[in-house]
């Protein structure tokens, strides 16, 4: 059974540091306040709860409402597993390559806070493997893949780096080709050449453009990247479901808090574990700078998975390879542990918003709506 951790990430920042690092910093983004305030408010009973009860457990359940925020690790988990079984739906039962892309250490500054940079180097990656496919295999086609961003490193500093999930087959005149082999060489002198290019006609200063264009004469051999096998169709969703998510510094990693300080463990290239620490206020700017915007996608699909571009009619190969999906929209509260639907659902909250504001903001659809029990009324 695993040990709970003795810090978190949300008790450092309800002892009284939000509220000062708020006083302190009045120019906080609305939407970065209300991210962390819902991660700090997550599962409160004060704001609510459902009771039901579960015929197989033989007991009645509680169960806490959750934000669903993007830093908080209580909700994290349960968001990325609702991802992965959607997303198994979607995958092709066909082997894919796990590839990572990075740039230089002082290239990143020029991402510092631009979000618009970010989806930039996403897409980046779609062009890259599209570009390496097309000069390996020496025809124009059409790959699929999936882009997750990752924008942090052990130290919590800005580090944007990519994991990708390609497709192994490739779309050639509406007949699927092998794309078994990806090479490296090619591959790093691409990804350099592609951000090259694609920041120098972004919305950036000139000397940041200056900046870009140096990379073609410092790395001369290309930017680092990494391909891999992923085992089965189960792993390559689990790869890029991780760093959807997930705070940038797990629990388990914090070693101690107290004093004004964090300490934290880390790793080196060896994998010997050794320890750093940050002041309160830098362990927060850290924390909230990995933060994404509204509405931004931290996993995207390019491709033969893009939703512009899937033609199933078009290709009979990878038909029987498509499961087809007939999801009801309409959620079941289940039993946390051994996941049955619940009976007799009722929601209490003490200030009830209307139905539809409900359903928006818990994600949640009720089943048999009844009235309060005695017991709790």
């Amino acid at each position: 059974m695993n040990t709970p951790p003795k810090y978190s990430v949300r008790n450092i920042l309800i002892d009284n540091n939000w509220e000062i690092y708020k006083i302190n910093h009045p120019e906080l983004d609305r939407y970065i306040i209300n991210e962390i305030e819902k991660m700090l408010d997550c599962c409160n009973p004060e704001k609510g709860f459902f009771y039901g009860y579960c015929e197989n457990c033989k007991k009645e359940i509680i169960m806490h409402i959750k934000c669903n925020g993007k830093v908080c690790s209580r909700c994290g988990k349960q968001y990325v597993d609702n991802w992965v079984e959607k997303s198994k739906k979607k995958i092709f039962n066909e082997p894919h390559k796990l590839v990572s892309l990075t740039i230089p250490a002082d290239l990143r500054k020029i991402f510092d806070g631009r979000w618009d940079l970010m989806q930039l180097l996403q897409d980046s990656a779609y062009e890259t493997i599209r570009i390496t496919a097309e000069k390996t295999l020496r025809k124009k086609v059409k790959v699929g893949m999936l882009v997750g961003l990752q924008t942090y490193g052990q130290d919590m500093k800005l580090h944007p780096h990519l994991h990708c999930a390609v497709l192994e087959k490739v779309d050639y005149k509406g007949k699927l080709i092998d794309f078994k082999y990806i090479p490296s060489e090619c591959l790093r002198r691409v990804w350099r050449n592609v951000i090259v290019k694609n920041l120098c006609k972004a919305k950036i200063s000139y000397e940041e453009k200056e900046l870009a264009y140096s990379m073609l004469d410092r790395y001369p051999a290309g930017f680092v990247t990494n391909v891999e096998e992923s085992k089965n169709k189960i792993g390559t969703i689990r790869y890029l479901a991780r760093y959807m998510r997930h705070p940038p510094i797990s629990n388990h990693r914090i070693i101690f808090y107290g004093r004004g300080k964090v300490i934290i463990r880390m790793k080196d290239k060896q994998r010997r574990s050794y320890s750093t620490w940050f002041l309160i206020e830098e362990f927060i700017t850290r924390l909230i700078m990995h933060i994404p915007p509204k509405n931004f996608k931290v996993v995207r699909w390019y491709g033969l998975y893009s939703r512009r571009e899937v033609r199933i009619s078009r290709i009979k190969e990878i038909q029987e390879t498509i499961i087809p999906v007939f999801e009801s929209k309409k959620k079941i509260i289940r039993c946390p542990k051994c996941k049955s639907p619940l009976k007799n659902v009722i929601c209490i909250i003490n200030k009830p918003p209307d139905k539809r504001k409900l359903m928006n903001e818990l994600n949640y659809w009720i089943e048999g709506l009844v009235s309060m029990p005695k017991a709790l009324s």
